[in-house]
């Protein structure tokens, strides 16, 4: 395909890009003509056509008069082959600003089938999201290799951008670009809905691969680190907690050989029909605008008459007895008797109640009342509750 006709003009050096939701005019025409077509061959998958509505800023890759590059308005020096990697992660970085607050977006490999059930693997950085991509895209549609974009009705965006491919184990961010068509990666389909995620843990031990739930808790723990911009979204654990519970989910994909993985991975995806929804895993979101009050230092003469409550959060979900906080943008993960106790503290309550509360949902122990104290004291040090 000729330039001129991927981007609509006759100059062809300008063409628009959809990554996950946020549109772009590619502007390549600073650059000589062999490296503007190699970028515009790489990015083909994600080209559309332009829109009317004029919501597609411009990113400009292009050579400065020093002989650098700039992209998207930055200036630095690389050398060519290089450079179809940093315009990778510069477009996805610029992406992630502009559809923050909007969804959900996973660090995942996205694999779709024929009609649109897509699976989105998690993974941090360089271990296992692109050779997810790269491997399994031959037998199901390629939906991305590192973002996959959840939107609020569990419909999917799709970023089938050139796979970042580390080329020396010892220098892992250094990446090579190819593109989807190169590779023969199969195309996804138009329409993508959430069908599951998973998480992938690559282990040397597994000789056969397996696909297992995870409690939603642990699977958050886990996901959260390998999410953008995720504080930014309304009611944003309870957000990631509906993505995840997708499917019957959450799930952990173990394997050694990835290539092993396509019958499994292909399962997931078929599993549900139309309107995929969450079920099965159930949770209670707690908003934490109503709880105000700063931390406080334990004081010195705690003890159970002590009153303490719950510290101002930003919101928080409890799950099989297990509860997950958002401070501000820190999570911290109560299991356990530390769960009871806030659940126990949503308004001021002397810490003998807290024994009481414990007792009632645990069963007597005949350390209660010691054990009941340690752990108070525990989640005043780390901020969770606050004397009142």
């Amino acid at each position: 395909m000729e330039r001129g006709r991927r981007s609509g003009r006759q100059t062809g050096e300008v063409a628009v890009i959809d990554a996950f939701g946020a549109r772009w005019t590619l502007d390549v025409s600073g650059l000589d003509d062999d490296l503007a077509d190699e970028l515009l061959h790489l990015w083909d998958r994600a080209l559309v056509e332009p829109g009317a509505d004029g919501d597609q800023p411009p990113f400009v890759v292009r050579r400065t008069q020093k002989g650098w590059v700039e992209v998207d308005g930055t200036e630095q020096q690389t050398d060519d082959p290089d450079l179809p990697y940093l315009v990778s992660r510069s477009l996805t970085v610029a992406s992630i600003r502009r559809r923050s607050g909007s969804c959900v977006m996973l660090h995942a490999a996205g694999l779709a089938t024929d009609d649109g059930g897509t699976v989105a693997l998690v993974a941090g950085s360089g271990t296992g999201k692109t050779t997810a991509g790269r491997l399994l895209g031959r037998s199901l549609g390629y939906v991305s290799d590192e973002t996959v974009t959840v939107e609020h009705d569990l419909s999917v965006r799709p970023y089938p951008k050139p796979l970042s491919i580390v080329v020396d184990p010892e220098m892992p961010t250094s990446k090579h670009e190819r593109s989807p068509d190169d590779l023969g990666l199969l195309r996804a389909a138009p329409t993508l809905r959430l069908s599951a995620v998973a998480v992938l843990e690559r282990r040397d031990d597994a000789q056969v691969p397996t696909l297992e739930p995870i409690g939603l808790v642990e699977a958050m723990g886990i996901v959260l680190p390998q999410s953008s911009a995720l504080p930014s979204l309304d009611r944003p654990l309870d957000r990631l907690a509906r993505v995840l519970a997708t499917g019957h989910g959450p799930y952990r994909l173990s394997y050694r050989d990835i290539d092993d993985c396509v019958d499994l991975v292909s399962d997931l995806a078929h599993a549900r029909g139309e309107g995929a929804a969450p079920d099965d895993v159930t949770w209670t979101w707690f908003d934490g605008t109503e709880h105000e009050g700063e931390a406080t230092p334990v004081p010195e003469d705690f003890g159970p008459s002590t009153r303490v409550r719950r510290t101002g959060f930003r919101d928080a979900i409890a799950s099989d007895g297990v509860v997950l906080v958002m401070r501000e943008r820190t999570p911290v993960t109560l299991p356990g008797l530390a769960a009871t106790i806030w659940l126990a503290a949503g308004e001021p309550c002397a810490v003998a109640d807290l024994v009481s509360a414990a007792t009632a949902q645990l069963g007597p122990h005949p350390g209660s009342d010691q054990i009941v104290l340690d752990t108070v004291r525990m989640l005043i040090t780390d901020e969770v509750l606050h004397v009142v």
